[in-house]
């Protein structure tokens, strides 16, 4: 269906209801957030394995993704997990000024910290 609605043969182009465009767009966004969500799970993994404690950077989001989509999915994953999770300030890096946010995850005080 997704191909039908979004070919570029003008011939074969039709307009798509609403309600179908917005379940091939919520379909693609849910596909994104659970590569996201898979990543943050391997980080978080990582920075256990490493015995980390307190506040650590656990990704960096750039300018080329969806921010805000991002930042909700980023919340969303720790919301019930006791776990503080926090969104830092837009930094501009390097010489052209590309823009990103580091998320951060709190972790407990360990006997190796």
């Amino acid at each position: 269906m997704q191909d039908q609605l979004l070919n570029n043969d003008a011939q074969a182009y039709t307009i798509p209801r609403w309600s179908d465009l917005q379940s091939i767009y919520d379909a693609k966004w849910q596909e994104e957030k659970d590569k996201f969500h898979t990543q943050l799970k391997e980080n978080f993994q990582a920075l256990v394995g490493q015995y980390k404690a307190g506040r650590q950077e656990i990704y960096e989001l750039t300018e080329h993704t969806y921010s805000k989509h991002y930042e909700q999915a980023f919340r969303e994953l720790f919301a019930d997990t006791g776990y503080q999770a926090t969104v830092g300030e837009t930094e501009r890096v390097g010489t052209g000024n590309k823009k990103l946010k580091k998320l951060y995850i709190t972790l407990p005080n360990c006997w190796t910290s």
